[in-house]
């Protein structure tokens, strides 16, 4: 990668006189990067007869001006190269000893400008180790060439991220009491029938009184960041002790059901309440949902998911009970946000999705598989068969998932089969899957009118992504 921007990019081609057409290409290829303010130096352009042309190469090779030597790879030039004959066995006597005697080797950079007939790639033996861009191949030669140019022009083609802070959990020993968790692990015995969903739920209010009383007893007003942080790191012990209780749910009968009902009870409670103390209920009620999300998923427990998902549940805001969705759970807060970009003296996109993503908890879940479970809220959203509103979950921590988004991109990639299909179907809602491709399709057709409106940080150039990102409707259920 460049180390500067280069304002007046000037590179050399160094290539084999083919066929015709590989020569039409190569004037082409290098047109277009005059075109994009790229001066170039071609032996075609810049030499006349009675020119000496190992003079030429030469100097154009060591010429401190030219910014980069563009390194044309074909047979032909791989065949030269390793016999040392023609022109490109002199320019390769010439760059060779450039490439493995000098520590910095920007300079030269290999493009794979032809393929064999299986796909190899052809490279000369002194190049064998470095990286190329590839212009071979018609399908990505718009991305390739795109990414050449702004190596060219100094500009990073994939920013290294920022060095983040040693996560909370290398540190943190276990919150939970020993004696807790040898209770929670009982539940996986056989027991007569009903005596593991009554201490389960049991277990669950316990949790529940935990939370409504945290710091009911404080009088808290406006606090220095530091102050504010301090208070709401105690919510952790709360949420560990919840996550322990929800890795025995699948040994309780309807397991699913009684997690989302002391949700939902506990965000009723909570909207009760005012202030700091109900500030960091909300946050917490937003976290463990997340990770509630996240752990079905992980056990591939679809059934909990899709029912956990879909599920109708009543808030007790406004002019009493009301239907809605899960996004009851979602909750904002600037002051945490302000707090988190204090402490660091940064402005994040989400201060809230930086501390979650800090404090992982890696016994339930990785920090992927949590922004995944994220990201499936917002996608269920989007093509949930059971959700109706007029605002979509936004996936706060989707900020940290990189350009790749690889569990969703995943996800999405494995609907090609019909048996992930179904699966997936199951956990939209769905009963058939030509309602779930619909749904797909009606999505795919508004973000095509440009009449879909991504989600995304007003600051960011990143969406939140979504299923139809990754894979069309047509190609939904094609193979086995």
């Amino acid at each position: 990668m460049s180390k500067s921007v280069i304002n007046k990019p000037k590179v050399f081609i160094s290539y084999a006189w083919g066929s015709k057409a590989f020569q039409e290409k190569v004037i082409s290829f290098s047109t277009n990067l005059r075109g994009d303010g790229i001066d170039v130096l071609l032996d075609k352009w810049s030499l006349k007869e009675g020119n000496d042309t190992y003079a030429f190469m030469e100097r154009c090779v060591n010429d401190p001006s030219i910014t980069n030597v563009l390194i044309l790879l074909d047979k032909l030039y791989k065949e030269k190269a390793d016999s040392r004959v023609g022109g490109v066995g002199a320019e390769t006597q010439i760059i060779s000893p450039e490439i493995y005697n000098k520590v910095d080797q920007d300079k030269f950079i290999p493009i794979v400008f032809e393929k064999g007939p299986n796909y190899e790639v052809y490279k000369p033996s002194y190049l064998q180790s470095r990286l190329h861009f590839d212009l071979a191949s018609a399908d990505q030669y718009d991305d390739e060439y795109q990414r050449l140019v702004k190596r060219l022009y100094g500009v990073e083609i994939l920013k290294k991220p920022e060095l983040g802070i040693k996560p909370a959990w290398v540190d943190t020993p276990h919150t939970v009491p020993v004696k807790t968790i040898n209770a929670y692990s009982l539940l996986k015995t056989i027991q007569p029938k009903g005596v593991n969903t009554e201490k389960y739920l049991s277990y669950l209010l316990q949790i529940k009184d935990k939370i409504i009383n945290f710091k009911n007893d404080t009088e808290l007003k406006i606090l220095p960041y530091e102050e504010y942080l301090e208070l709401y790191q105690e919510t952790g012990a709360i949420r560990d002790d919840f996550l322990q209780l929800l890795h025995y749910v699948t040994y309780i009968e309807k397991g699913e059901e009684h997690i989302a009902n002391f949700l939902e009870d506990l965000r009723n409670n909570v909207d009760k309440e005012k202030g700091l103390q109900q500030e960091f209920k909300l946050i917490l009620i937003h976290e463990i949902f997340i990770y509630t999300i996240a752990f079905y998923y992980k056990m591939q427990d679809y059934k909990k998911l899709s029912y956990t998902l879909g599920k109708t549940y009543f808030t007790a805001r406004y002019d009493g009970n009301r239907a809605t969705n899960y996004n009851i759970f979602y909750s904002k807060n600037d002051n945490f946000d302000n707090a988190i970009n204090q402490r660091d003296n940064k402005k994040y996109y989400s201060g809230k999705a930086q501390y979650w993503i800090e404090n992982i908890n890696i016994d339930t879940c990785s920090k992927n598989e949590f922004i995944f479970a994220d990201l499936l809220c917002y996608n269920y959203a989007l093509f949930g068969k059971d959700y109706h509103y007029d605002w979509y979950w936004f996936p706060l921590t989707y900020i940290y998932s990189g350009r790749s988004n690889d569990m969703l991109k995943a996800f999405a990639t494995k609907l090609q089969s019909r048996e992930w299909l179904l699966k997936a179907t199951q956990i939209f809602g769905y009963n058939d899957e030509e309602e779930f491709k619909r749904e797909l399709l009606r999505i795919e057709e508004l973000s095509k009118k440009g009449e879909f409106e991504n989600y995304r940080f007003t600051s960011s150039f990143d969406n939140a992504t979504n299923l139809c990102d990754f894979i069309e409707a047509k190609d939904l259920g094609l193979y086995r």
